[in-house]
């Protein structure tokens, strides 16, 4: 069963994801950039076999070692100076229907072979797809990238990198501070492959920080298929039982609470049970800021502490921390309610949350 989708080959739930290549050992530009940057065992080995001469076109191989996904590199093109041709799409298609069975595929998601790049049209290569992969036993996703804004972990990574100014990458990288200012004052940027096209970001630069990001984005997350799912969130053992020495304190904060009865604002002390402030940096400010935008999404309706932690599957005190921050930045209020419960400002007036009461 084939399956469109608008998003990439990277965000769909499919054993075998496929990567589209030359047979010079080329991966320099468009998908097969992002291949190469998320997946550099897998380019190395791809190297090797074009150097022995074992890539052609009409013939896509498989590349197993890592747990998931598969690769399936599907030549488009014999060099990558040249464009590709419809015929050699066909013959890789015709030989995939024939041998997928063999490999062990159990699901697929395809890009759009040899076009952008490739110079192909898609009206011709989709009734080609459909010809060939249409009635295979396997779902086949056909991933037309046609996003206005990121998802999955490339989303993680446009919201770092959107986030310039308050997070510590940069620095660490060593980005030079004009290309900072440069970065910082084309924000926000939608899609990831959107940063190589401003002036003065060269192809190292861009590597340098899509490596960088995608580290930091797969290092403090278990990576989900959407990135709206909550769980998307839930960070590694290691991260989270790293030692804080430093003894926990009482902590109130005043805070503007909504009054349901009355409509009005007034300003009240709330208690807040030990909370951890001095998380070690800068994972704190990395995980903050990029929970920031899921949090938002997740209280456009009232959620006490405890449903947001169940939620995000996190300890409790780091999410009261994430509510504090975000609260201070004016992106949630606090509804005075029992239990206390919060919710985005951008979701819903200010003089609509009497609703809200319990």
């Amino acid at each position: 069963m084939i399956r469109y989708t608008d998003t990439t080959v990277f965000n769909v739930d499919a054993q075998t994801i496929v990567n589209t290549i030359n047979c010079v050992g080329v991966m320099g530009a468009g998908l097969a950039l992002e291949f190469q940057l998320r997946f550099p065992e897998m380019e190395r080995d791809y190297v090797e076999r074009c150097k022995e001469k074992k890539v052609e076109v009409g013939r896509p191989y498989l590349y197993k070692e890592y747990d998931s996904p598969w690769i399936l590199n599907f030549p488009t093109k014999n060099h990558w100076k040249y464009p590709s041709r419809i015929e050699w799409i066909e013959q890789g298609l015709k030989y995939f229907a024939a041998n997928y069975q063999k490999g062990g595929i159990t699901s697929a998601a395809f890009p759009k072979l040899g076009c952008s790049r490739g110079g192909l049209e898609w009206n011709e290569v989709s009734p080609l797809i459909e010809k060939y992969l249409q009635e295979l036993d396997i779902d086949i996703f056909i991933c037309e990238d046609t996003e206005t804004e990121a998802s999955g972990t490339e989303a993680i990574m446009v919201q770092m990198l959107n986030n310039i100014d308050s997070l510590s990458w940069c620095s660490e990288l060593g980005i030079r501070s004009d290309i900072k200012r440069k970065i910082a004052s084309s924000t926000p940027i939608y899609r990831f492959r959107d940063l190589s096209k401003l002036e003065g970001i060269g192809k190292q630069t861009y590597n340098d920080v899509f490596r960088s990001l995608y580290s930091l984005a797969n290092q403090d997350f278990v990576q989900k298929p959407e990135l709206v799912n909550l769980d998307l969130f839930t960070q590694t053992n290691e991260y989270l039982n790293q030692p804080i020495d430093r003894e926990e304190e009482k902590l109130s904060f005043s805070s503007e609470l909504i009054d349901l009865a009355t409509e009005n604002v007034s300003s009240e002390t709330q208690p807040i049970e030990a909370v951890e402030t001095n998380l070690s940096q800068p994972q704190y400010d990395n995980l903050f800021y990029v929970v920031l935008p899921s949090l938002e999404k997740a209280l456009t309706v009232p959620q006490t502490p405890d449903e947001v932690a169940e939620g995000f599957n996190h300890p409790r005190k780091i999410v009261i921390n994430w509510l504090k921050e975000a609260e201070k930045l004016g992106k949630i209020k606090k509804i005075q309610s029992r239990p206390i419960k919060y919710i985005a400002t951008s979701s819903v007036p200010v003089n609509q949350l009497e609703c809200f009461a319990i």
